[in-house]
This record gives structure tokens, C-alpha cells and sequence, in this order.
């Protein structure tokens, strides 16, 4: 499955350690690269989770969610969030259209944005970039990650990531 994996980031520089990759995105941001093991009656799914992290302004706890319409109508992509200190974390990240729209045309099971501790952190798990194994029948396919969606990955963590650092600069 990691060998897949790199061949998809192939042109990235990508660096293995014990548990997964890491990919330099930028001077100042670096991707973790992991793969989580989901089991099924029968089956079981190795999915690869893209996360990075960075300094936010405060001190609060709060996670924001990624809310999409649905499947066949995915915009408009919002950040939601049920804390007071994650509202106003996720109206902020609201006012980047080109981070909502990136995130629009994204292929992705989950997304967990969370702030804790003057850290923030983020993590995507996309559609591709995973391999199915089944036993019956016995079945191994790699699902792998289009160029195209793998662009709109790197750069949905990479706007964050510039969004983040915006609000920390502002802060100070």
C-alpha cells in the first residue's frame, strides 16, 4: 500500500518514516502521511489519512466541521462548528471562497479540523488512496489517487494551513 502511495506522490518530496510519509508542502508546512485499517465482516479497507498542524491564536478547544450539501450537489461547502470559539474559527475560514470551492470538488470520506491547545490540526481522509481487501471473493485493489485530486488535496492542506497563519499574524 505505501508503494502505491508514493508512486501517486510521485514529484513531491516525500521522506518515509516508521509511520507512513511525510511530504514538505512549502517552506514552513509538512503533511503526515498515515494509513488507517478499517475491518469489515469479511473485508477490510487500508485508507491513507493526509493531516498537517500549526500554531493557532488561542487557547480554546473546538472542532469545526466541513459541511457539504450531499454527494451530487457539493456546494456550497461551509465550516461549521457548535462551540462559540469554533464559530467564529469557522466563519473565518468561510470568508476563503477558493478554500471552500477546492474543498467543493474534493473526493473525501472525512475531514476533522480541530483546535486544541494553541494548536490547530487537520486531517483529510480521501476516497482515493486506498486499497480494499476482501476474502470473499479474494479480492486486493488499490484505489488510486488521481493527479487531479491529489492537486486539490495538497492544496486544500495548504490553504488552511496559509488561513491559519493569517489569523495567528493578525493576532499578534
Amino acid at each position: 500500500m505505501l508503494t502505491a502511495l508514493a508512486r501517486d506522490l510521485a514529484g513531491w518530496p516525500l521522506s518515509q518514516q516508521n509511520d507512513g510519509f511525510h511530504l514538505q508542502l512549502g517552506a514552513k508546512q509538512q503533511v503526515m502521511i498515515g494509513l488507517r485499517t478499517r475491518r469489515l465482516f469479511m473485508a477490510s479497507i487500508i485508507s491513507s489519512h493526509f493531516s498537517c498542524r500549526g500554531e493557532a491564536p488561542q487557547t480554546t478547544h473546538c472542532r469545526i466541521e466541513v459541511h457539504q450539501p450531499g454527494w451530487l450537489r457539493r456546494r456550497p461547502v461551509r465550516f461549521r462548528s457548535r462551540q462559540p470559539a469554533g464559530q467564529m474559527l469557522a466563519a473565518w475560514l468561510n470568508g476563503f471562497p477558493r478554500l471552500c470551492e477546492t474543498l467543493a470538488e474534493l473526493d473525501y470520506r472525512s475531514i476533522t479540523l480541530t483546535v486544541d491547545a494553541q494548536q490547530w490540526s487537520c486531517v483529510i481522509e480521501p476516497w482515493a488512496a486506498s486499497e480494499v481487501i476482501c476474502r470473499m471473493p479474494p479480492l486486493r485493489r488499490y484505489l488510486r489517487l488521481e493527479q487531479s485530486q491529489r492537486v486539490l488535496l495538497l492544496s486544500s492542506l495548504k490553504m488552511i494551513s496559509e488561513a491559519f497563519d493569517m489569523l495567528v499574524e493578525s493576532a499578534h
